[in-house]
């Protein structure tokens, strides 16, 4: 079991799920109100709190959808006691409208769950002209917990039951512009960036839960806690069309296998990021219910999701630095190292005179630090590239480094046959030995589009380009692992992502059908591919008993130029990279 199954302190871990950690709870008594419960967590807080037996209100701007969520929800727990009610969280109307209502209802008020959101929007205005995100994420949010808090306090009084006011924030608080919270430039389209209106939005979430909990301490039985639920696929990107569309479609149909395999979908080693509602909401549910977080504001005492000492996302983020106590060393494998590893530190020692390597995609993302890493050890570098300023750009800055650097730059764009086919032939007529073969260069989640040959763009890239250039260049490998008695090494940069292909697996009658097309799909074709010719090329090569290996791989989710064809993903990649991958 991976590292983030190990249970905390809480006594549940990361992949605990809403249900399991209210298991033995009874919450009859309790009413509840949760914003944006037709979907996403909203809908599984609002299922488990119900199970539980509280009075949940839903608070949704979709009201067909909220009345087929209880519904839903009601035929499967009958004794659910669920009420619907409109609220646009963007709109201020919306929001005093909804308190009003609420209040001369004459319902108690035990638990408040600020849980709606939306995410990375393109520029617009709310219906007060307030920027969108601000507006919904945060102010609606602010003015309908000061409407409803003196309900809350009266219901603690008479109730003698604690009230939890819960607001579902995020990390993502930490993409912020250096000044912080621009108040005097909420509307500013010139200057507007949507991760860091996100991020303002999701920070105003955390100081907003911190200073409430400072004024309830005294007197008030109120908690107030914010929390990082981890990345699920929710309909919070439902202003991003291209982005939501490839999300929800592409990772929902296989949640099958995201979820129900200890092979989580991971965006950096060792830690969880896409979680199903069941697991995210689990988050919520416990500030929510549980009695261990009884009298607790948080902020000091859990500051972030997965923190090793809890392993669970619990208390109130803060906005300040984590403190600097020593994190646990990162486990390693049987190989020694462990997914913090570096490559300069897995090569530590190693010699790689007399070696020659080529290396596809090599002036950028990964393929430049496996050029700068391999002329470190001393080995020849051939740098295959497309774009040749670029390359030889990385190859002045490599040698700027490590002047003993061997490195040539040769053009290849392992999209076109014309290109591969001129490359290997420059290659084996040049007399230089080849032991080492890294098939790097890939791009990832294109729009449909045609390379020169008219073969679909992504798989003739990331597999029938570098297919075509091993089989070209297996005889000058032979050659040299003959000639030199060293092992020769071919190694394929596949992806996890393989295991997301059309459900027929490779549709070889079917590379270039527009109308079936998927980025993602086809993406995982391509990464299947990859791990199928390996594969086959070890077999054969184990049969001919030549001293040559070859192998697959999946690096990791990194910051690269991959997405270069799709600029809204390359845009939300280049902006969180650094806090995820």
């Amino acid at each position: 079991m991976w590292i983030f199954g190990r249970k905390g302190r809480s006594g549940f871990s990361a992949c605990t799920t809403a249900e399991e950690v209210t298991c033995g709870i009874d919450g009859t008594g309790l009413t509840a109100i949760v914003t944006g419960a037709s979907s996403g967590i909203g809908v599984e807080t609002t299922r488990v709190l119900a199970l539980r037996g509280v009075h949940v209100v839903m608070a949704v701007r979709n009201m067909n959808a909220g009345k087929n969520v209880k519904e839903g929800i009601v035929k499967e727990i009958p004794s659910a006691k669920i009420e619907v009610m409109e609220l646009d969280i963007s709109s201020i109307t919306s929001v005093r409208k909804f308190a009003s209502t609420f209040i001369s209802s004459g319902l108690p008020l035990s638990l408040l769950i600020n849980n709606a959101g939306v995410l990375v929007t393109p520029f617009m205005l709310s219906q007060d002209n307030i920027e969108m995100q601000f507006a919904t994420n945060h102010l609606g949010h602010f003015l309908l917990t000061n409407l409803l808090l003196e309900t809350m306090k009266k219901t603690a009084h008479e109730s003698n039951m604690e009230g939890r006011i819960v607001n579902v924030s995020s990390s993502g608080h930490q993409l912020v512009v250096h000044e912080g919270i621009c108040f005097d430039k909420i509307n500013d389209e010139s200057g507007y960036n949507s991760m860091f209106a996100y991020g303002k939005s999701k920070l105003c979430n955390i100081l907003h839960a911190n200073e409430l909990a400072r004024c309830l301490k005294e007197g008030v039985d109120i908690t107030a806690n914010s929390l990082h639920s981890g990345v699920i696929v929710t309909n919070i990107l439902r202003h991003h069309s291209f982005i939501n569309e490839h999300v929800q479609q592409d990772f929902c149909d296989y949640d099958h296998l995201l979820y129900e395999s200890t092979n989580h979908f991971l965006f950096c080693p060792g830690y969880p990021q896409l979680f199903t509602s069941a697991q995210a909401a689990a988050t919520t549910c416990y500030v929510a219910l549980h009695p261990h977080v009884k009298g607790k504001n948080m902020g000091k005492e859990m500051k972030r999701k997965c923190r090793e000492e809890y392993w669970l996302p619990i208390g109130n983020l803060t906005p300040k630095p984590l403190d600097s106590t020593p994190h646990p060393e990162p486990l390693k494998g049987p190989s020694g190292f462990s997914s913090c590893s570096t490559a300069e530190e897995v090569t530590q020692g190693i010699d790689g005179t007399g070696l020659t390597a080529i290396v596809t995609g090599a002036s950028s993302g990964i393929g430049i630090e496996t050029t700068r890493v391999l002329a470190l050890r001393c080995l020849h570098v051939i740098m295959a590239v497309r774009n040749m300023d670029a390359g030889k750009n990385v190859k002045e800055a490599i040698i700027k480094e490590i002047p003993t650097a061997k490195i040539e730059v040769m053009e290849l764009d392992l999209s076109s046959m014309e290109s591969v086919r001129k490359f290997a032939s420059e290659y084996n007529s040049s007399g230089l030995p080849l032991n080492l073969l890294i098939n790097n260069a890939g791009v990832m989640g294109t729009p449909f589009m045609l390379s020169q040959d008219n073969i679909e763009l992504q798989f003739a890239t990331n597999h029938i380009g570098h297919f075509l250039l091993t089989n070209l260049l297996l005889e000058t490998m032979k050659n040299t692992a003959r000639e030199s008695s060293i092992e020769g090494r071919i190694v394929n940069l596949a992806s996890d992502g393989h295991r997301f292909s059309y459900r027929e697996g490779i549709r070889f009658d079917k590379i270039n059908d527009e109308s079936g097309y998927s980025g993602i799909y086809a993406y995982a074709q391509s990464k299947l591919g990859n791990v199928l010719h390996a594969n086959e090329l070890a077999r054969r090569l184990k049969e001919e008993g030549v001293n040559i290996t070859a192998n697959s791989l999946h690096p990791g989710a990194i910051t690269t130029d991959i997405f270069r064809h799709t600029s809204i993903i390359k845009g939300v990649v280049n902006m969180i990279g650094k806090f995820v991958f």
